[in-house]
């Protein structure tokens, strides 16, 4: 029965219930003042009283620049990589002056530096022709080799060393002797130190006579370093 009196009400009349009871009617916000709060403006004004004005102390350091250190290391590194090629240089000098690549580098630095560019040498360009040997018309025992000799590369060298080698018809080798410059060199070349460009030199050796079974004979040449 309850229930029935309630759905029975309508809802218009509860809203209008709802208006006129005073209870019910709207309140305005109540803040509270600025004079009620605990620790107002004076406490704080007490608080700030209370702070102690020290001068504050900071601690701080200016951050180092490493700079100078790095600039050290790297000239010791140019230095150290300095001597490494100066070393390479001196220990393989005659070999990179006589390359075309580094020769005008060392041409223009000897000067200055009290070095001396050593000759270009390339044996292979060295040729011979009018190979003879043949009994010393003087001595018994004794034979006489004339060559002709060129040097075909386009600039002049050391006169190398010559290697005369005799062997018999096996091809055995039954003797060999070198001759240096001051060995084969007469008249006008005769303590000369290189050999022109496309010149023929004429050479004679006199040497002894290795036997009977040296029939064959040849030529070669090897560098006089």
């Amino acid at each position: 029965a309850v229930a029935e009196r309630l759905s029975a009400r309508d809802p218009d009349d509860a809203l209008d219930t709802l208006d006129d009871d005073p209870d019910h009617a709207p309140h305005s916000r109540q803040e509270p003042g600025l004079g009620a709060l605990p620790g107002g403006r004076g406490a704080r004004k007490e608080a700030l009283v209370d702070i102690v004005d020290d001068p504050l102390q900071l601690d701080w350091q200016k951050p180092r620049n490493h700079w100078g250190r790095r600039l050290i290391w790297s000239l010791l590194i140019v230095l150290a990589a300095a001597a490494l090629a100066g070393q390479y240089i001196a220990y393989h000098f005659d070999e990179l002056a006589r390359q075309d690549q580094y020769r005008p580098w060392f041409q223009q630095l000897c000067p200055s530096l009290g070095c001396e560019v050593p000759s270009k040498v390339d044996i292979a360009r060295i040729k011979s022709s009018n190979l003879v040997v043949r009994s010393h018309p003087d001595f018994a025992g004794a034979l006489i080799v004339d060559a002709i000799i060129y040097n075909r590369a386009p600039f002049s060298q050391p006169f190398p060393l010559l290697e005369l080698r005799f062997a018999d018809l096996n091809g055995q080798l039954i003797a060999s002797r070198r001759f240096k410059p001051g060995e084969y060199l007469s008249g006008e070349l005769a303590g000369k130190a290189e050999m022109p460009s496309q010149t023929p030199i004429h050479i004679a050796l006199d040497i002894l006579d290795p036997g009977a079974k040296a029939v064959n004979y040849s030529l070669s040449f090897r560098s006089p370093e």
